[in-house]
């Protein structure tokens, strides 16, 4: 553990390191806000527009209006069983705690004491505690596009096609390594492996 009176590089390896993971947490938490959110307009639009289609087709064609139907009544069902609109609330106030931590981490900038560090680590894990499961491949596409951000190419881990596509749907094990240029596995907690500072 690093007393008061460590090295100035030490600190700013802690700072560097802390301020990577509550960044990779504030990216997480907006692109679920903004998946949720979608999700959320798409069912509402669709049960709009489908009542409206639905009643059209049941005077000229009544097995298409009940199809319709069944699908609004789906749609529905769905959004008030997985309630897109709410979790989509709790992740943007998620994004807005770690962006004011992050704020309030930068403010000290090099000037941070071990004591902060401890501080803000401490508020860290109070915001993470509060969160719902992550979902792993969404993490590590966040922990992709930060390491571009900061042109650490090394620590880019390439996801599978179906990752990619379905990682805001399912979570997929991020544990065992994917065929590419890193040695340690990204884990499902927002925790990269490698986030020293750039040079």
């Amino acid at each position: 553990m690093l007393t008061e009176d460590g090295s100035d590089q030490a600190r700013s390896n802690l700072q560097w390191q802390l301020l990577w993971r509550v960044r990779l947490s504030n990216l997480y938490h907006l692109k679920r806000e903004r998946f949720l959110d979608g999700a959320d307009k798409t069912s509402k639009a669709i049960s709009a527009l489908g009542s409206g289609a639905a009643f059209m087709q049941i005077k000229s064609n009544p097995d298409i209006g009940l199809w319709i139907t069944a699908l609004i009544a789906l749609v529905a069902t769905l959004s008030l069983v997985y309630s897109p609109a709410s979790k989509a609330r709790k992740h943007a106030e998620l994004a807005r705690d770690f962006k004011r931590l992050e704020a309030e981490i930068s403010d000290h900038g090099a000037e941070i004491t071990v004591a902060l560090l401890a501080k803000f680590e401490s508020k860290y894990l109070g915001i993470e505690s509060s969160e719902p499961a992550t979902l792993g491949a969404l993490t590590t596409h966040c922990h992709n596009q930060l390491s571009t951000a900061y042109e650490k190419y090394d620590q880019i881990t390439p996801l599978p096609w179906h990752q990619n596509i379905f990682m805001n749907w399912f979570d997929f094990d991020q544990s065992v390594p994917i065929t590419n240029t890193r040695t340690v596995p990204i884990s499902d907690s927002h925790s990269p492996a490698d986030v020293s500072p750039p040079k």
